[in-house]
Protein backbone atom coordinates (compact mmCIF):
# COMPACT_ATOMS: atom_id res chain seq x y z
CA UNK A 1 0.00 0.00 0.00
CA UNK A 2 1.36 3.41 -0.97
CA UNK A 3 0.35 6.66 0.66
CA UNK A 4 0.31 9.88 -1.37
CA UNK A 5 -0.23 12.98 0.73
CA UNK A 6 -1.99 15.90 -0.94
CA UNK A 7 -2.85 19.12 0.84
CA UNK A 8 -4.57 19.09 4.24
CA UNK A 9 -2.75 15.84 5.10
CA UNK A 10 -5.66 13.77 3.84
CA UNK A 11 -4.38 10.60 2.17
CA UNK A 12 -5.08 9.51 -1.36
CA UNK A 13 -4.73 5.78 -0.92
CA UNK A 14 -3.20 3.93 -3.87
CA UNK A 15 -3.20 0.19 -4.59
CA UNK A 16 -0.81 -1.07 -7.25
CA UNK A 17 -3.10 -3.70 -8.76
CA UNK A 18 -5.04 -2.25 -11.72
CA UNK A 19 -8.77 -2.79 -11.83
CA UNK A 20 -11.04 -3.14 -14.83
CA UNK A 21 -14.31 -4.48 -13.37
CA UNK A 22 -16.32 -2.21 -11.08
CA UNK A 23 -19.92 -2.59 -9.90
CA UNK A 24 -22.11 -0.14 -8.01
CA UNK A 25 -25.63 0.43 -6.76
CA UNK A 26 -27.94 2.15 -4.27
CA UNK A 27 -31.29 2.03 -2.50
CA UNK A 28 -31.07 -1.22 -0.59
CA UNK A 29 -33.54 -2.01 2.20
CA UNK A 30 -31.93 -4.32 4.72
CA UNK A 31 -35.22 -6.03 5.58
CA UNK A 32 -36.36 -6.77 2.00
CA UNK A 33 -35.25 -9.68 -0.23
CA UNK A 34 -31.92 -8.87 -1.86
CA UNK A 35 -31.84 -10.90 -5.09
CA UNK A 36 -29.08 -8.97 -6.85
CA UNK A 37 -26.09 -10.07 -4.77
CA UNK A 38 -25.60 -13.49 -6.41
CA UNK A 39 -25.87 -11.84 -9.84
CA UNK A 40 -23.36 -9.14 -8.89
CA UNK A 41 -20.99 -11.69 -7.39
CA UNK A 42 -21.22 -13.88 -10.51
CA UNK A 43 -20.07 -10.87 -12.55
CA UNK A 44 -16.89 -10.91 -10.37
CA UNK A 45 -16.27 -7.21 -9.76
CA UNK A 46 -12.92 -6.26 -8.27
CA UNK A 47 -14.59 -3.29 -6.62
CA UNK A 48 -18.09 -2.63 -5.30
CA UNK A 49 -19.20 0.97 -4.65
CA UNK A 50 -22.17 1.84 -2.43
CA UNK A 51 -23.88 5.02 -3.66
CA UNK A 52 -26.21 5.74 -0.75
CA UNK A 53 -29.40 4.56 0.92
CA UNK A 54 -27.34 1.45 1.55
CA UNK A 55 -29.78 0.70 4.34
CA UNK A 56 -32.95 2.47 5.41
CA UNK A 57 -32.18 3.74 8.89
CA UNK A 58 -34.33 6.86 9.28
CA UNK A 59 -33.86 7.14 13.02
CA UNK A 60 -32.11 9.13 15.75
CA UNK A 61 -31.85 5.95 17.82
CA UNK A 62 -28.25 4.91 17.22
CA UNK A 63 -28.75 1.47 18.77
CA UNK A 64 -31.51 0.80 16.27
CA UNK A 65 -29.39 2.18 13.44
CA UNK A 66 -26.51 -0.10 14.41
CA UNK A 67 -28.87 -3.08 14.36
CA UNK A 68 -29.86 -2.21 10.80
CA UNK A 69 -26.25 -1.82 9.67
CA UNK A 70 -25.36 -5.13 11.31
CA UNK A 71 -28.29 -6.82 9.60
CA UNK A 72 -27.04 -5.68 6.21
CA UNK A 73 -23.44 -6.57 6.92
CA UNK A 74 -24.44 -10.14 7.80
CA UNK A 75 -26.73 -10.55 4.80
CA UNK A 76 -25.46 -13.76 3.11
CA UNK A 77 -25.36 -12.46 -0.45
CA UNK A 78 -23.54 -9.29 0.51
CA UNK A 79 -21.13 -11.28 2.70
CA UNK A 80 -20.29 -13.46 -0.31
CA UNK A 81 -19.54 -10.38 -2.42
CA UNK A 82 -17.22 -9.03 0.27
CA UNK A 83 -15.18 -12.22 0.01
CA UNK A 84 -14.19 -11.48 -3.59
CA UNK A 85 -14.41 -7.70 -3.92
CA UNK A 86 -13.03 -4.53 -2.40
CA UNK A 87 -15.89 -2.43 -0.99
CA UNK A 88 -16.07 1.36 -0.88
CA UNK A 89 -19.01 3.68 -0.42
CA UNK A 90 -20.69 6.88 0.53
CA UNK A 91 -24.13 7.52 1.97
CA UNK A 92 -27.31 9.41 1.17
CA UNK A 93 -30.19 10.46 3.40
CA UNK A 94 -31.86 7.25 4.59
CA UNK A 95 -28.64 5.61 5.79
CA UNK A 96 -27.47 8.99 7.12
CA UNK A 97 -30.50 8.80 9.38
CA UNK A 98 -33.12 11.26 8.20
CA UNK A 99 -35.01 11.69 4.93
CA UNK A 100 -33.66 14.67 2.95
CA UNK A 101 -31.30 15.32 5.87
CA UNK A 102 -28.50 17.85 5.94
CA UNK A 103 -25.96 19.46 8.23
CA UNK A 104 -28.43 20.05 11.07
CA UNK A 105 -28.96 16.33 11.79
CA UNK A 106 -28.21 16.02 15.50
CA UNK A 107 -26.82 12.49 15.32
CA UNK A 108 -24.58 12.85 12.26
CA UNK A 109 -21.32 12.21 14.15
CA UNK A 110 -22.60 9.03 15.77
CA UNK A 111 -24.17 7.93 12.49
CA UNK A 112 -20.87 8.45 10.70
CA UNK A 113 -19.08 6.18 13.18
CA UNK A 114 -21.58 3.40 12.50
CA UNK A 115 -21.08 3.82 8.75
CA UNK A 116 -17.31 3.62 9.21
CA UNK A 117 -17.74 0.40 11.18
CA UNK A 118 -19.96 -1.06 8.47
CA UNK A 119 -17.23 -0.45 5.88
CA UNK A 120 -14.47 -1.71 8.21
CA UNK A 121 -12.60 1.57 7.86
CA UNK A 122 -9.25 1.34 9.72
CA UNK A 123 -9.00 3.40 12.88
CA UNK A 124 -6.11 5.47 11.48
CA UNK A 125 -8.20 6.60 8.50
CA UNK A 126 -8.83 10.41 8.46
CA UNK A 127 -12.57 9.89 8.11
CA UNK A 128 -12.77 9.10 11.82
CA UNK A 129 -11.64 12.66 12.57
CA UNK A 130 -13.44 14.67 9.90
CA UNK A 131 -16.97 15.96 9.56
CA UNK A 132 -18.22 13.62 6.86
CA UNK A 133 -17.59 10.32 5.09
CA UNK A 134 -15.86 11.76 2.01
CA UNK A 135 -12.78 9.87 0.86
CA UNK A 136 -10.72 8.92 -2.18
CA UNK A 137 -8.85 5.81 -3.21
CA UNK A 138 -6.64 5.19 -6.25
CA UNK A 139 -6.08 1.78 -7.83
CA UNK A 140 -3.36 0.80 -10.28
CA UNK A 141 0.02 2.02 -11.43
CA UNK A 142 0.79 5.01 -13.64
CA UNK A 143 -0.95 4.69 -16.99
CA UNK A 144 -3.67 2.39 -15.65
CA UNK A 145 -5.02 4.26 -12.64
CA UNK A 146 -8.58 4.63 -11.41
CA UNK A 147 -9.27 7.26 -8.76
CA UNK A 148 -12.53 6.77 -6.85
CA UNK A 149 -13.78 10.00 -5.23
CA UNK A 150 -16.58 9.52 -2.72
CA UNK A 151 -18.48 12.71 -1.97
CA UNK A 152 -20.56 13.29 1.16
CA UNK A 153 -23.65 15.28 0.14
CA UNK A 154 -25.26 15.14 3.60
CA UNK A 155 -22.97 16.16 6.46
CA UNK A 156 -22.63 19.83 5.40
CA UNK A 157 -25.62 20.16 3.10
CA UNK A 158 -27.53 23.43 3.48
CA UNK A 159 -31.34 23.33 3.46
CA UNK A 160 -32.55 22.76 -0.07
CA UNK A 161 -34.63 25.92 -0.37
CA UNK A 162 -31.65 28.15 0.41
CA UNK A 163 -29.73 27.18 -2.72
CA UNK A 164 -26.61 27.31 -0.55
CA UNK A 165 -23.81 24.75 -0.50
CA UNK A 166 -23.95 20.98 -0.73
CA UNK A 167 -20.44 19.95 0.41
CA UNK A 168 -19.14 22.55 2.87
CA UNK A 169 -15.87 24.42 2.44
CA UNK A 170 -13.68 21.85 4.22
CA UNK A 171 -14.82 19.14 1.81
CA UNK A 172 -14.34 21.46 -1.18
CA UNK A 173 -10.74 22.15 -0.15
CA UNK A 174 -10.16 18.43 0.30
CA UNK A 175 -11.69 17.69 -3.11
CA UNK A 176 -9.59 20.34 -4.82
CA UNK A 177 -6.44 18.95 -3.20
CA UNK A 178 -7.29 15.40 -4.32
CA UNK A 179 -7.93 16.61 -7.88
CA UNK A 180 -4.67 18.56 -7.94
CA UNK A 181 -2.67 15.55 -6.72
CA UNK A 182 -4.32 12.91 -8.92
CA UNK A 183 -2.59 11.58 -12.02
CA UNK A 184 -5.23 8.92 -12.62
CA UNK A 185 -6.50 8.05 -16.08
CA UNK A 186 -10.09 7.50 -14.91
CA UNK A 187 -11.90 9.42 -12.16
CA UNK A 188 -15.12 8.04 -10.69
CA UNK A 189 -16.88 10.85 -8.81
CA UNK A 190 -19.57 9.29 -6.61
CA UNK A 191 -22.54 11.14 -5.14
CA UNK A 192 -25.76 10.15 -3.42
CA UNK A 193 -27.62 12.90 -5.32
CA UNK A 194 -27.76 13.25 -9.09
CA UNK A 195 -25.26 15.74 -10.49
CA UNK A 196 -26.14 16.40 -14.14
CA UNK A 197 -29.99 16.30 -14.38
CA UNK A 198 -31.61 19.67 -13.73
CA UNK A 199 -35.32 19.34 -14.48
CA UNK A 200 -36.95 16.95 -12.02
CA UNK A 201 -38.44 18.18 -8.73
CA UNK A 202 -36.53 15.87 -6.40
CA UNK A 203 -33.22 16.34 -4.62
CA UNK A 204 -30.30 17.01 -6.97
CA UNK A 205 -27.13 19.08 -7.30
CA UNK A 206 -29.03 21.53 -9.50
CA UNK A 207 -30.84 22.70 -6.34
CA UNK A 208 -27.44 24.17 -5.44
CA UNK A 209 -26.41 25.82 -8.74
CA UNK A 210 -23.16 27.37 -7.48
CA UNK A 211 -22.04 24.03 -6.03
CA UNK A 212 -22.98 22.17 -9.20
CA UNK A 213 -21.03 24.58 -11.38
CA UNK A 214 -18.04 24.40 -9.05
CA UNK A 215 -18.04 20.62 -9.32
CA UNK A 216 -18.41 20.69 -13.12
CA UNK A 217 -15.53 23.15 -13.39
CA UNK A 218 -13.33 20.91 -11.24
CA UNK A 219 -14.33 17.78 -13.17
CA UNK A 220 -13.48 19.53 -16.42
CA UNK A 221 -9.84 19.63 -15.38
CA UNK A 222 -9.60 15.86 -14.87
CA UNK A 223 -9.29 13.02 -17.35
CA UNK A 224 -11.77 10.19 -17.74
CA UNK A 225 -14.46 11.61 -15.47
CA UNK A 226 -17.50 9.42 -14.83
CA UNK A 227 -20.16 10.55 -12.37
CA UNK A 228 -21.92 7.80 -10.42
CA UNK A 229 -25.11 8.46 -8.45
CA UNK A 230 -28.10 6.77 -6.86
CA UNK A 231 -31.20 7.86 -4.92
CA UNK A 232 -33.88 7.86 -7.64
CA UNK A 233 -35.34 4.30 -7.51
CA UNK A 234 -34.70 3.97 -11.24
CA UNK A 235 -31.67 4.02 -13.52
CA UNK A 236 -30.60 6.31 -16.34
CA UNK A 237 -27.56 7.66 -18.15
CA UNK A 238 -27.13 11.43 -18.58
CA UNK A 239 -24.55 13.41 -20.52
CA UNK A 240 -23.55 17.09 -20.45
CA UNK A 241 -20.84 18.03 -22.96
CA UNK A 242 -18.16 15.38 -22.37
CA UNK A 243 -19.29 14.57 -18.83
CA UNK A 244 -21.39 11.46 -18.32
CA UNK A 245 -23.36 10.22 -15.31
CA UNK A 246 -24.73 6.77 -14.58
CA UNK A 247 -27.53 6.68 -12.02
CA UNK A 248 -28.14 3.19 -10.65
CA UNK A 249 -30.86 2.92 -8.04
CA UNK A 250 -33.18 0.22 -6.88
CA UNK A 251 -31.43 -2.86 -5.52
CA UNK A 252 -34.39 -4.06 -3.46
CA UNK A 253 -37.23 -1.83 -4.68
CA UNK A 254 -37.91 0.57 -7.53
CA UNK A 255 -40.35 3.19 -8.75
CA UNK A 256 -43.21 1.10 -10.09
CA UNK A 257 -45.40 2.71 -12.71
CA UNK A 258 -42.79 5.43 -13.23
CA UNK A 259 -44.75 8.39 -14.63
CA UNK A 260 -41.86 9.82 -16.59
CA UNK A 261 -40.02 13.10 -16.10
CA UNK A 262 -38.05 15.56 -18.19
CA UNK A 263 -34.29 15.18 -18.47
CA UNK A 264 -32.89 16.74 -21.62
CA UNK A 265 -29.49 15.22 -20.79
CA UNK A 266 -30.78 11.64 -20.68
CA UNK A 267 -29.26 9.20 -23.14
CA UNK A 268 -31.92 6.69 -24.17
CA UNK A 269 -34.68 5.83 -21.69
CA UNK A 270 -34.92 5.34 -17.95
CA UNK A 271 -35.01 1.81 -16.55
CA UNK A 272 -37.51 1.33 -13.71
CA UNK A 273 -36.81 -2.10 -12.25
CA UNK A 274 -34.23 -3.72 -9.98
CA UNK A 275 -30.78 -2.80 -11.25
CA UNK A 276 -27.10 -2.32 -10.58
CA UNK A 277 -24.35 -0.63 -12.57
CA UNK A 278 -21.05 -1.87 -13.97
CA UNK A 279 -17.92 -0.40 -15.51
CA UNK A 280 -15.57 -2.44 -17.67
CA UNK A 281 -12.28 -0.77 -18.56
CA UNK A 282 -10.27 -1.84 -21.60
CA UNK A 283 -6.81 -0.50 -20.82
CA UNK A 284 -5.51 -1.45 -24.28
CA UNK A 285 -8.00 0.77 -26.14
CA UNK A 286 -8.38 3.31 -23.29
CA UNK A 287 -12.15 2.95 -23.28
CA UNK A 288 -14.73 2.12 -20.63
CA UNK A 289 -18.11 0.45 -21.11
CA UNK A 290 -20.71 1.80 -18.66
CA UNK A 291 -23.78 -0.36 -18.17
CA UNK A 292 -26.99 -0.65 -16.23
CA UNK A 293 -27.87 -4.29 -15.62
CA UNK A 294 -31.15 -5.90 -14.65
CA UNK A 295 -31.88 -8.60 -12.07
CA UNK A 296 -30.50 -11.26 -14.43
CA UNK A 297 -27.27 -9.34 -14.97
CA UNK A 298 -28.17 -8.47 -18.54
CA UNK A 299 -27.27 -5.06 -19.95
CA UNK A 300 -30.36 -2.88 -20.42
CA UNK A 301 -28.64 0.50 -20.94
CA UNK A 302 -25.04 1.24 -21.90
CA UNK A 303 -22.61 3.96 -22.95
CA UNK A 304 -18.93 4.07 -23.85
CA UNK A 305 -16.31 6.52 -22.60
CA UNK A 306 -13.08 7.20 -24.46
CA UNK A 307 -10.52 8.45 -21.94
CA UNK A 308 -7.70 8.99 -24.45
CA UNK A 309 -8.90 12.58 -24.91
CA UNK A 310 -7.74 13.95 -21.57
CA UNK A 311 -9.79 16.40 -19.46
CA UNK A 312 -13.51 16.68 -20.12
CA UNK A 313 -13.30 20.23 -21.49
Amino acid sequence: MKWIWPLLLIPLTAFSQPIDRIAFGSCNKQDLPQPLWPVITAWKPQLWIWLGDNIYGDTTDMRLLKTKWDQQKMQPGYSALREISEVLGTWDDHDYGVNDGGKDFSKKADSKDLFMEFLDVPKDDPRWNQDGVYASQTFGEAGRQVCVILLDVRSQRDPRKTGGDILGEAQWKWLESVAAASRADVHLICSGSQILPTEHKYEKWADYPDSRQRLLDLAGKLSGVIFLSGDRHMAEISQYKNLIEVTSSGMTHFWKNFPGEENNLRQGEIFADLNFGTIEIDWATRKARLAIRDAKGEIVRAADVDFTKGPAH
